[in-house]
């Protein structure tokens, strides 16, 4: 699971690097990278905590795995490279 997380995170900082216009894109992509390993990790430990108490398991914790990182890495990616979705081009 772990894999799989960290890839479709990398999967979207590296789209948003590739779609950004902004300047010191160097920079925003290590720092996006960054971040990506940091929030798997963080999610990682989290859910093997939630197991071990038996507090979460099954359907609800892989959905709260996959879905709250990547949806919010997403939202930040997309905030952090300034990126439109809706509007014209300047």
């Amino acid at each position: 699971m772990y894999l799989f997380l960290i890839i479709i995170l990398l999967i979207i900082s590296i789209a948003c690097f590739w779609e950004s216009k902004a300047d010191r894109k160097g920079l925003r992509v290590t720092l996006s990278v960054t971040l990506a390993f940091m929030l798997t990790l963080f999610m990682e430990s989290t859910a093997h905590s939630l197991v071990e108490t038996q507090m979460m398991e099954g359907p609800i914790l892989l959905t709260l795995y996959f879905l709250l990182p990547v949806v919010s890495f997403a939202a930040f990616q997309i905030l952090f490279y300034d990126i439109r979705l809706v509007g014209k081009e300047k």
